[in-house]
């Protein structure tokens, strides 16, 4: 474990650890609630949210039989370590988006289960659902859209690749143009044969000519 990280023990046989970073964004829950309490519910959902990412990327890779390393916390991202040697194809897409994607599953079951919870009859379910719904819906929306960033560490590095992998297995299934069909041989004639050919032509043309003379000569009969 490096000096600047707490390890938060081993759940599902995966080492987790937090950066110091976090508290960073604790201070900064600080400055959007204006509020102890909130703030200290808030970094709680937000840890638990940045857990569900991760553990997203978990049964990605646990479903394609590849080995976690661990799990470590940032301020506003985490990371899930794996045997990067062993994946194939397309196995760095899927996981990166099986994060994203368990993020979505939250923020459904969020907006869904929010509104039927028994708000007025439980006061401290009410004062505890602000500070929970605005990380598991506006602030996870927020973490979607940073994970989703195609630079440095962040998931999008990889989770976009799967544009031009798309492109390719589109082009390869589009169909091959029929090739044209080869050209008819054209007869050559020997210097004789050409030569009987003309001569040919030329008593035909010579016959049909003295047919149509002969024919516009005759005298016509009235009727």
């Amino acid at each position: 474990m490096r000096r600047d990280d707490w390890q938060l023990g081993t759940w599902w046989r995966i080492p987790v650890s937090m950066h110091w970073t976090v508290l960073l964004s604790a201070a900064w829950l600080y400055i959007i609630f204006q509020n102890v309490p909130f703030t200290l519910i808030g970094c709680v959902a937000m840890i638990v949210l940045m857990l569900v990412h991760e553990f997203g990327h978990v049964l990605a890779l646990r479903r394609r039989k590849l080995g976690v390393t661990g799990i470590q916390l940032f301020g506003v991202h985490g990371e899930t370590t794996y045997n990067e040697y062993a994946a194939k194809g397309n196995d760095a897409i899927v996981v990166a988006w099986a994060g994203v994607a368990a993020q979505a599953v939250l923020l459904i079951v969020t907006l869904v289960v929010t509104p039927l919870l028994p708000f007025d009859s439980v006061p401290l379910l009410s004062y505890i659902s602000y500070p929970v719904y605005f990380m598991f819906v506006n602030f996870n929306i927020f973490l979607m859209i940073v994970a989703l960033l195609p630079i440095g560490p962040f998931d999008g590095h990889a989770a976009w690749q799967v544009i031009p992998r798309v492109r390719a297995k589109l082009r390869r299934r589009k169909p091959k143009a029929r090739p044209a069909p080869p050209p008819e041989p054209v007869a050559t004639l020997t210097p004789e044969e050409q030569r009987e050919a003309d001569e040919l032509s030329e008593k035909e043309a010579a016959s049909l000519m003295a047919r149509l003379t002969r024919k516009s000569g005759e005298p016509t009969q009235d009727r």
